[in-house]
């Protein structure tokens, strides 16, 4: 009774406000949302398709049974259709892709033969280009026409008899020219353009720096493909900074505020167990050394000092390295150059913090030889810390990992271990002394 209920009020609701109801789906639990959106007729799940995002429509289809989804996406338009297919994980891509119409199929495929981040895979095919020899009258008409289809953009394109792109046009000039004049004369000749195969990165460097709406994609021959909206690059970018800064601290990119408790635990736990091993296995250095620490209880005061200073050094080298690649700023072929600036700092910062950690030790237990064993103790982690910072994101990268996934777990694991172990050894030297 109660299903009922509900798939009577949300069929109502898509018929009222698609768009609300579309946003009732995507704050529900996954698995309730799927059960929900089966029972839907297939009129309502296109529309509900319709107003999901992107990344939440890709993911429902993938639960969907292929007939259904065969016909869903022949009742959205393109635009959407190609955003849906481009959000969906790996494994369900080519069923996604498959699962169109022949036509359909074939007018889009080629967009995905280019490499994953590249240009080619986050422009739109659909685009509004005039001819240049025609006049800004002709061109309105086209315009207007055009409109009742679609949403005008703010940028024409202007192209040659063999699609070649030769300019670009504001709708607002074309409004207020004269109708006998012709577009290649109020056309902007210089056009910023982009290859199919710029990396996305360089895109968001393009965007973040020109105050531009869009941008043409553009072949070796001069042949224009298709546009990339710089709304789609900055979100895309959003969303994977978003999603490394889960991954680097343990938590699942899909968890959001409202999502459900198992979820939660599930996702979580893993990592916290993962955790908890590594600290176990810092336990088990300390446990090395309890003749030294019980002769020398200062010593189990400074092991968080030490390997604190190490995290958070460590920690700095880490997020600077992973942005950089990221965004191609370094070569990971040539990385033996940031591995030294990184040893050069870490010796830097590991000495300002050393002679601190030392000053400070003195003043409270008077004793210069566990003053230097802090002051070495630091210098050395601090070292190890910005090392394994930089060493371990292109590590991963060189074999193909994520540098996001996880990177924090090893640092954590290295500088807490290193820490613990050059604290104590040095103060096992010492404590004979003392």
């Amino acid at each position: 009774m109660k299903n009922n209920l509900a798939i009577r009020f949300i069929e109502d609701l898509i018929k009222a406000e698609p768009a609300k109801a579309s946003d009732i789906f995507e704050k529900m639990e996954f698995k309730e949302a799927v059960n929900l959106f089966k029972k839907l007729s297939l009129e309502n799940q296109a529309k509900c398709v319709k107003h999901f995002d992107a990344k939440f429509a890709a993911k429902i289809l993938s639960k969907t049974p292929i007939e259904n989804t065969k016909e869903i996406l022949s009742k959205i338009d393109r635009y959407k259709l190609v955003s849906i297919i481009r959000n969906s994980q790996e494994s369900k891509f080519k069923n996604l892709l498959n699962s169109l119409d022949q036509n359909l199929k074939s007018s889009i495929y080629y967009l995905f033969d280019y490499p994953k981040n590249s240009a080619a895979r986050i422009m739109y095919p659909d685009f509004i280009s005039l001819k240049k020899d025609i006049t800004v009258g002709e061109a309105v008409k086209r315009l207007r026409l055009l409109s009742k289809f679609g949403e005008i953009k703010s940028y024409v394109y202007v192209t040659d008899e063999d699609n070649n792109l030769t300019g670009v046009i504001n709708a607002r000039d074309l409004v207020i020219s004269q109708d006998e004049m012709k577009i290649e004369e109020i056309m902007i000749k210089k056009v910023i353009k982009v290859s199919p195969y710029a990396h996305k990165n360089d895109l968001i460097k393009i965007f973040s720096a020109r105050n531009f709406i869009s941008l043409p994609v553009v072949d070796s021959s001069g042949k224009i493909l298709g546009v990339v909206e710089s709304k789609d690059v900055l979100e895309s970018a959003r969303e994977e900074t978003m999603e490394d800064m889960q991954l680097l601290l343990g938590s699942n990119p899909d968890e959001k505020i409202d999502s459900s408790f198992s979820f939660k635990l599930k996702h979580r736990s893993h990592w916290l167990t993962i955790n908890l091993v590594t600290v176990f296995l810092s336990a088990s250095v300390v446990a090395l050394f309890e003749n030294t620490i019980a002769q020398i209880s200062a010593l189990a005061v400074l092991i968080p000092v030490v390997i604190g200073q190490g995290t958070v050094a460590g920690s700095q080298t880490l997020s600077v390295v992973i942005r950089a690649l990221v965004m191609n700023e370094i070569d990971i072929k040539n990385s033996k150059k940031i591995i030294i600036q990184e040893v050069s700092l870490g010796l830097a910062n590991g000495l300002i913090c050393g002679l601190l950690t030392g000053f400070t030790v003195y003043l409270w237990k008077k004793e210069p030889l566990l003053s230097l064993a802090g002051f070495f103790a630091v210098v050395l982690n601090t070292l190890v810390a910005g090392v394994s910072g930089a060493a371990i994101p292109i590590l991963m990268k060189k074999l193909n990992y994520d540098p996001a996934h996880s990177s924090v777990v090893i640092l954590t694991t290295v500088t807490d271990i290193a820490g613990i172990f050059f604290l104590l050894s040095l103060g096992t030297l010492v404590a004979s002394r003392i």
